[in-house]
């Protein structure tokens, strides 16, 4: 799957390099060799005091190459290439604020094409800023170098979180629209942004659509493995689906030269802090895993477990949830479930049912076997083999027990019991045989008159 999605995106962005900070440009095309004929630090110039740039000397050099130029030097080297690349964004910033001043100074209104001075400067202060959107993302690149090797950057960053973005006057209504034309007509400003946000977009929706495909053919993989529960391929599949969706997002984002070194630090520093603060849960986390792999219950089956009855719902890594039989939904930790006792009723193919009758001790109890067999017998549904069982258990103060026990298939477990209910009441109705009820004697005491009230007291305490 993720070999898939990879593919799919580096064919969306074939002649632009995935993960570069920005769109190259056509004036890039003659960087080989200005990178050629760049300086070479070697070892002597490495211990002397004062180290030159080897790479602000083509400020359009790709984004890629200046990448691999970076690797091997020096956290020295490289505070003093951020430094090169700092002092020509400078010089950038510069220039771009005395065109910028020198428009408000002027104060001209446009009119027309651009035959004027003022709309001259501000096509000029537009591509300027889109210059300097290169220079900001190149030194981007230099810093990420430098924070990777122990460097300082803060101060660098604070400047470029200072000078970057694109701002309009909205007051002047002429010049909003001369700029914006401007900068959509531009390589490194409009015409990169549109690039960046198909490629964004087609990445994403390819993604989408091949997530649930691929968790389709995962799941028809998985079925054929009989030994494998549901709730297992279930939870795999999910699992698939939703890994394809984050590393389709990861793609996206690095297509359109976003850094997911800090992104991923982040997560990892979150995914920390959150394992520490919710270690509780990582119990259930491995039950869950237990469970999904030992796999005592599946979707659907009917259990017993922590005192509640009823149907398997679902499960995931923290709970399960058990349908009660009015079909409420109960929720239990997953900590709670593998440390418990589980009753699997449906894990066999067939299932016995077990009904307890409290006869009197005066009922014939060789007639009410009998009735009992019968009916286990006759039903269409109760298996041969194991045959059906009557028996007396035990007694009791005032009944006999007595068990009529039969197997059926699981499917028909529920049919069967409620069937067999009505015709045991049916049967002994006919056959008068009487169920025992518990029962108390009373006797009452009608004391003579000339007994004092005390003495009656006395008397009924005494028989009490």
């Amino acid at each position: 799957a993720i070999a898939t999605t990879t593919i799919i995106s580096v064919f969306s962005v074939l002649g632009l390099p995935a993960l570069s900070q920005e769109v190259q440009t056509d004036s890039q095309s003659g960087s080989v060799e200005s990178v050629e004929s760049m300086p070479v630090a070697t070892e002597e110039t490495a211990g002397a005091e004062s180290i030159t740039a080897i790479t602000a000397n083509d400020p359009e050099i790709p984004a890629d190459q200046l990448e691999v130029l970076l690797k091997p030097l020096s956290r020295k080297k490289l505070e003093v290439e951020a430094e090169a690349w700092f002092l020509l964004l400078q010089a950038k910033a510069q220039e771009i604020s005395d065109l910028e001043y020198s428009i408000k100074v002027k104060g001209e209104e446009i009119v027309g094409t651009a035959d004027t001075d003022k709309e001259k400067q501000v096509i000029t202060v537009t591509q300027l800023k889109t210059e300097q959107t290169s220079l900001v993302s190149r030194l981007t690149i230099v810093l990420d170098a430098l924070d990777a090797k122990g460097g300082d950057t803060e101060e660098y960053r604070q400047y470029i979180s200072a000078i970057s973005g694109l701002e309009f006057n909205i007051t002047d209504t002429e010049g909003i629209g001369l700029r914006f034309k401007t900068w959509l007509q531009s390589e490194e400003g409009g015409i990169a942004f549109g690039i960046n946000l198909l490629k964004f977009s087609s990445i994403l929706i390819v993604t989408v659509i091949i997530s649930p495909r691929l968790g389709d053919l995962v799941n028809h993989a998985l079925e054929r493995i009989t030994t494998m529960s549901n709730l297992f391929r279930d939870f795999t599949v999910m699992t698939v689906k939703r890994s394809i969706l984050v590393i389709g997002a990861l793609l996206a984002l690095a297509s359109v030269g976003v850094n997911l070194g800090p992104i991923l630090a982040v997560l990892g520093g979150a995914s920390f802090v959150l394992a520490f603060a919710l270690q509780s849960n990582l119990g259930n986390f491995a039950s869950g895993l237990m469970l999904l792999i030992n796999k005592p219950f599946d979707m659907g089956d009917e259990v017993k477990i922590s005192g509640l009855w009823g149907m398997v719902h679902s499960i995931n890594l923290a709970s399960t949830k058990i349908r009660g039989f009015n079909h409420q939904i109960y929720t239990i930790p997953n900590n709670t479930v593998w440390g418990g006792i589980i009753e699997n009723l449906t894990t066999q193919d067939i299932r016995r049912a077990s009904f307890d009758l409290k006869i009197r001790h005066d009922t014939s109890i060789s007639r009410v076997r009998e009735v009992l067999l019968d009916i286990g017998t006759s039903h269409p549904l109760v298996l041969e083999s194991p045959p059906p069982a009557a028996n007396p258990w035990t007694y009791y103060d005032y009944y006999v027990l007595v068990q009529l026990k039969v197997w059926v298939k699981t499917s028909n477990y529920w049919k069967v019991w409620n069937e067999i209910i009505v015709q045991i009441q049916d049967r002994f109705k006919d056959e008068d045989i009487t169920l025992a009820l518990p029962h108390q004697n009373i006797n009452i005491q009608q004391l003579p008159e000339e007994y004092s009230v005390e003495e009656r007291i006395e008397k009924s305490e005494n028989s009490i």
